[in-house]
């Protein structure tokens, strides 16, 4: 169902979402900062999962046209106690596909991934969620679950 991923290329779940989709040989591209920036500096090697750098440095820039252009946007993310998203840039992704009535889903299990999906034709999907920074170890839990989900779709 799903035909490609996209992200911004930043560390963390972004990243995860674009090696996840490669190995299981799915499109990858996404929209990243001017200078293909990340929090690393900046990052040519994303030219390769097809990410096209936009005119502005804005980190937000690329956030808001990432979700736009996708289907759907899963985040991978720190919550509170409250279930409130950790991070500005999360935040700003999920405000974002709220005010533009795009589906969203914030750290799924696989059951509930797969319907969201299902429910919302999902072709198109925005990886997004905190950088590794921010969140060690986010890399590698949003690689796994995409890999292991997305193969029995």
């Amino acid at each position: 169902m799903i035909k490609k991923i996209i992200s911004g290329g930043q560390t963390g779940a972004d990243r995860a979402g674009l090696d996840a989709a490669m190995l299981l040989k799915i499109s990858t591209g996404g929209y990243c900062p001017k200078g293909y920036m990340t929090e690393n500096g900046e990052d040519r090697k994303l030219k390769k999962y097809g990410l096209k750098e936009l005119s502005a440095c804005r980190y937000e820039d690329r956030t808001i046209k990432n979700v736009l252009t996708s289907d759907g946007t899963v985040i991978f993310c720190r919550t509170n106690e409250n279930k409130n998203i950790i991070g500005e840039g999360t935040q700003l992704t999920f405000s974002v596909a709220m005010d533009n009535d795009k589906p969203v889903i914030i750290n799924p299990t696989k059951i509930k991934f797969v319907k969201w999906v299902m429910k919302y034709n999902i072709k198109i999907l925005n990886v997004a969620g905190n950088r590794e920074s921010q969140y060690p170890g986010i890399y590698k839990k949003t690689k796994t679950f995409l890999i292991k989900t997305l193969k029995g779709i």
